[in-house]
């Protein structure tokens, strides 16, 4: 409920500034001597144009910010109005929970700088009106992105900030998954990591991704370390969990038994 409220609030801003931003648009550019019945298309097609442009700069955020701290990030996957992601494949385990939320932070840093220069674009005649176009998408994906809520897809940035300062019982898994992935990239073998890593963390309910992502560590970890029946039964608990997972997982996680993931 709280995903829909938040979501219909972002877009009701994000269209009444869209409006606005028109306006703003045509008024000084008409000024420059172009007709207003050629500039109204021309701007919606700036729109969207500017859509894709703050979409491209959220997940960028996370990808730099990501690569900054070593987070082993890779190019993001790219969708307008829907679940933009970014794989973390990170390296070394020390210091996660700060690299965490210096990386979920990264594409509302960057949302808020387009924010910002569009706001001065509207604001100040020197500065060219172009640069607001894409200022009521960066307002639709900051608040979407910033509000601490879950929606069918995942969680939101701030969900991920708010749990990881909160050390709530999912973040706390959220970071052992991630130590653990940090120490296979930087070369140590599944199989000589201690068990512990995989068991002394908080219950959480089997829906949670994060319970997933743990339930199919411990089958390949039982998998090297060559415990047969250990490994079966944490990997038919991993199919039966597979019902759970949000949709940007679905397909990866269902056609793929290797070990990769999506964060």
């Amino acid at each position: 409920m709280k995903g829909k409220v938040t979501v219909t609030v972002a877009a009701a801003v994000s269209l009444a500034l869209a409006g606005y931003c028109g306006y703003a648009f045509c008024v000084r550019i008409d000024a420059a001597g172009m007709e207003l019945y050629a500039l109204i298309p021309v701007y919606i097609i700036s729109l969207l144009i500017g859509a894709f442009i703050a979409e491209v700069l959220h997940e960028s955020g996370h990808l730099i910010f990501g690569l900054c701290c070593r987070m082993g990030m890779k190019m993001p996957k790219i969708s307008l109005f829907k679940s933009s992601s970014v794989e973390m494949f990170p390296y070394g385990e020390r210091a996660m929970k700060f690299r965490m939320v210096v990386t979920s932070a990264g594409g509302l840093f960057f949302g808020a700088l387009l924010i910002v220069l569009g706001a001065c674009a509207l604001a100040l005649p020197q500065i060219s009106v172009i640069l607001c176009v894409p200022m009521p998408y960066a307002v639709y994906s900051f608040i979407v992105n910033a509000a601490p809520v879950e929606y069918a897809s995942g969680k939101t940035d701030g969900l991920i900030i708010c749990e990881l300062l909160a050390n709530a019982p999912c973040a706390v898994v959220m970071l052992a998954i991630l130590r653990i992935q940090g120490l296979i990239h930087t070369g140590v073998r599944l199989q000589d990591i201690e068990e512990s890593r995989f068991f002394d963390v908080p219950q959480l309910p089997e829906d949670d991704i994060n319970f997933i992502i743990l339930t199919q560590l411990r089958y390949e970890y039982y998998l090297a370390k060559g415990n047969d029946s250990e490994a079966y039964k944490y990997f038919a608990r991993y199919k039966e969990l597979l019902v759970y997972l949000p949709s940007g997982y679905g397909l990866q996680y269902a056609s793929e038994e290797d070990g990769k993931q999506e964060n």
